[in-house]
């Protein structure tokens, strides 16, 4: 049987600039992600549809605009704030350093 996270992975490096050991960790991160955030990660990587998700007051467009995530980065969020909602909120107020 296929999985179909297989083919991602050459897609997160050359898109979108993924090391190849950080690849790794997106799948396997999707891979135990929660079905809803399963599925949005489908419709934006398959189609290019931005998911409207709000998780504890926190929504998707909040974490891509206000705290410059990407779209898999701010759909990994929203899991951690559905399975560790305390945990994610008091990182997300902390806040987060930005290299440039």
């Amino acid at each position: 049987m296929t999985d179909r996270f297989d083919p991602i992975d050459r897609r997160l490096m050359e898109e979108l600039s993924y090391p190849p050991a950080g690849a790794t960790l997106i799948i396997a991160k999707l891979r135990g992600a929660a079905p809803l955030i399963q599925e949005a990660f489908w419709q934006w990587w398959e189609d290019g549809i931005l998911p409207d998700l709000t998780v504890a007051g926190i929504t998707f467009q909040t974490l891509v605009t206000d705290h410059g995530m990407n779209p898999i980065a701010a759909l990994l969020t929203i899991d951690w704030l559905i399975r560790d909602p305390n945990a994610a909120l008091r990182s997300l107020k902390k806040g987060h350093d930005i290299h440039k």
